[in-house]
């Protein structure tokens, strides 16, 4: 509007200028100023001079009204210049470390791959390994911080010609374009590997970290987007090896790979919408009807897939990085659903190797507490030895803290290790759970009844109490309350079930936890 309005005005205003600048010279050379005024002097009523003044000062101050608006005019233009500029750089780039984004790859890629045709593009996409429990053990700008280093890291390592850019969270790309691109990829990808395993050393601390990155060629009739996503499938060839590797896509994955691709989308899905859910599995005081507490158990059931059982995704948990939030999800809603039943019902929950060796996790687990109003007395946590043999040092600072705040801790899996003996001389450790390959067949196989008999016999004399897992036949109950063990679940007990079954247990029968605790 303002250029329009700015073509249809400079022409007049400018034939105004030399319409009166003419007048007044022509004036002046025929000597008709003062035969003009003598012409005003007798027709005042026709104020000839106010409208000659006028145009006199029209003629000059218009100029300089134009002159003024056209350096505005300009100026506002580069100013829309400089923001379309500033948003499309925006637009392009990843504000935290400055590289190119998802978006300007997709672009860059198409651009380059219509210049330079086949085998001329090649693509590296790259995710680290091991960065989320920097993120996790020492907060989110740390973990920034390093993704800034990776960053920095690989432009040095990269071809000055080739773009490196970031997808997001921890994934990078790499686009080299050039004749020989597809020979390089290897090489780059070699080089990488090397340049990431370097140490990374910031003030005060350290991180060591990998990646795993997959290779992609680009060929005719193919989008940015397939390029993405077959060295997607390459990376995730190079993560089943092992990680810290490369691999190169050289066909489509096959239906196991593709399924298991399929099952880890999933599990992101269900983590993000919260469909995985807690579970309870009733421990009963063997030989009574009293309910001595619920073990929390995560469960996934798909819309699409039905029961997903645990073995299959909490492995998978852990293999992405993911297990820490599975488990601060699992217990955050069991917490809620136990801060809801009509008795004070104690409750235990796993935790990982990898949860055990932060040393934010008591503060972590006593804000979800706090969150749902529960005391610590609520809550048992139990561990495996595997964990705490990770660092024991740590481990014992955790369970002392959790102590501290009435939690108790529970060593699972009791006797399936070396070192089983020497962490609970180690830890205050108040209670042990006898492992279910123990418990089945206890009663027709000698040897697992020595094993079950001498750990209640070493529980006793270290006064700990015992809950034997698994026990899913008459026989091995009765085995188990023949030699006084106080404790136990498994299928013949109890199956677990969702807390609306818990607290209509709770409700139904008010003198069940007499002798909980």
């Amino acid at each position: 509007m303002r250029n329009l309005l700015q073509r249809a005005l400079q022409p007049a205003a400018l034939l105004w200028l030399a319409a009166s600048a003419g007048a007044v010279l022509l004036a002046m050379r025929l000597e008709l100023l003062e035969g003009l005024y003598q012409f005003s002097r007798l027709h005042e009523d026709w104020e000839i001079d106010e409208f000659f003044a006028i145009s006199i000062v029209a003629g000059v101050t218009l100029p300089l009204f134009q002159w003024r608006w056209n350096r505005r005019l300009a100026m506002a233009q580069r100013q829309t210049r400089e923001a379309q500029d500033e948003a499309q750089r925006v637009a392009l780039q990843d504000p935290l470390t400055g590289l190119p984004n998802r978006r300007a790859v997709h672009e860059y890629a198409m651009r380059a791959a219509e210049r330079e045709g086949p085998g001329g593009v090649t693509l590296l996409l790259l995710d680290l390994d091991r960065f989320k429990p920097v993120n996790d053990l020492r907060g989110h700008d740390a973990g920034d911080l390093l993704l800034r280093a990776v960053a920095q890291r690989l432009r040095q390592t990269c071809p000055e010609d080739a773009m490196v850019a970031r997808l997001g969270g921890d994934e990078f790309v790499v686009v080299l374009a050039r004749a020989d691109a597809s020979g390089m990829g290897e090489t780059l990808a070699q080089h990488i590997l090397q340049a990431l395993t370097e140490p990374f050393d910031f003030d005060g601390w350290s991180a060591g970290i990998s990646c795993s990155i997959g290779v992609a060629d680009w060929m005719p009739g193919l989008g940015s987007a397939d390029l993405l996503r077959m060295a997607d499938q390459a990376m995730y060839r190079a993560k089943q090896s092992g990680r810290d590797g490369w691999s190169r896509f050289d066909g489509p994955l096959g239906d196991r790979q593709r399924e298991r691709a399929a099952l880890e989308q999933d599990l992101r899905v269900a983590l993000a919408i919260g469909a995985i859910t807690p579970w309870f599995q009733p421990i009963w005081a063997i030989g009574g009807r009293s309910l001595r507490g619920v073990e929390v158990l995560a469960r996934w059931i798909d819309p699409r897939r039905g029961f997903v059982p645990p073995d299959v995704f909490i492995p998978l948990a852990e293999e992405l990085g993911q297990i820490e939030r599975l488990s601060e999800l699992v217990l955050d809603r069991a917490c809620a659903a136990a801060a809801a039943w009509p008795l004070p019902l104690p409750f235990s929950f796993n935790l990982s190797p990898r949860q055990f060796a932060d040393p934010n996790l008591p503060r972590r687990i006593l804000e979800i507490l706090g969150r749902h109003g529960l005391p610590g007395s609520r809550l048992e946590i139990e561990i495996t030895e595997r964990a705490v043999l990770a660092d024991i040092d740590v481990a014992r600072r955790i369970v002392r803290d959790l102590a501290e705040a009435g939690v108790r801790v529970s060593l699972d899996d009791f006797g399936t290790g070396t070192s089983s003996l020497a962490i609970l001389t180690q830890l205050p450790i108040d209670h042990i759970k006898i492992d279910r390959s123990f418990i089945a067949g206890v009663d027709r196989l000698p040897e697992r009844g020595k094993i079950v008999t001498g750990v209640l016999a070493l529980a006793e004399s270290l006064g700990l109490s015992v809950t034997a897992e698994g026990i899913e036949r008459d026989e091995e109950l009765r085995f188990l309350q023949q030699r006084h063990c106080a404790r136990g679940q498994g299928f013949l007990l109890g199956r677990p079930q969702p807390a609306e079954g818990i607290a209509q247990l709770l409700a139904d029968e008010p003198g069940i936890l007499q002798d909980a605790g």
